[in-house]
């Protein structure tokens, strides 16, 4: 699995409204997304415009949310890869970043997939996905 090949349709990130994205995909689906820059960027080897790999795996008992709670979490002032995401968009302005999303049975083993894929491309994980 590439995770260069692997999102079919990205979107702007400035555009980004529920409606456009809830005729698609409807809140509670599992899935994997990712945010990207337009311009590529240098990583240990290589370069990448991917920023950050993610999954929703929706828990029935803990009723959590899918693909459009998830993305709506980003717009957000939250913790984490949101407040990266905000700081980047603050830098290069909103319209500098992408979103796509695919809707699939094992979100866990493919964002791991997708992961594992970007690791062995350059050595490294994308810079959102780093805990800090």
């Amino acid at each position: 699995m590439k995770y260069q090949t692997f999102f079919k349709c990205w979107k702007n990130w400035q555009g980004f409204k529920t409606p456009e994205i809830s005729e698609t995909c409807n809140d509670g689906f599992n899935g994997v997304y990712a945010f990207r820059m337009k311009n590529k960027f240098g990583r240990l080897k290589g370069e990448s415009n991917v920023l950050y790999i993610g999954k929703v795996e929706q828990n029935l008992e803990r009723k959590r949310s899918g693909i459009l709670h998830r993305l709506m979490n980003y717009k957000q002032n939250n913790k984490g890869a949101s407040n990266r995401l905000d700081d980047i968009a603050d830098k290069f302005g909103e319209e500098a970043i992408e979103y796509a999303y695919e809707i699939c049975a094992t979100p866990r083993d493919t964002e791991k997939a997708l992961l594992d894929d970007y690791y062995n491309t350059h050595l490294e994980f994308p810079p959102l996905n780093r805990s800090a």
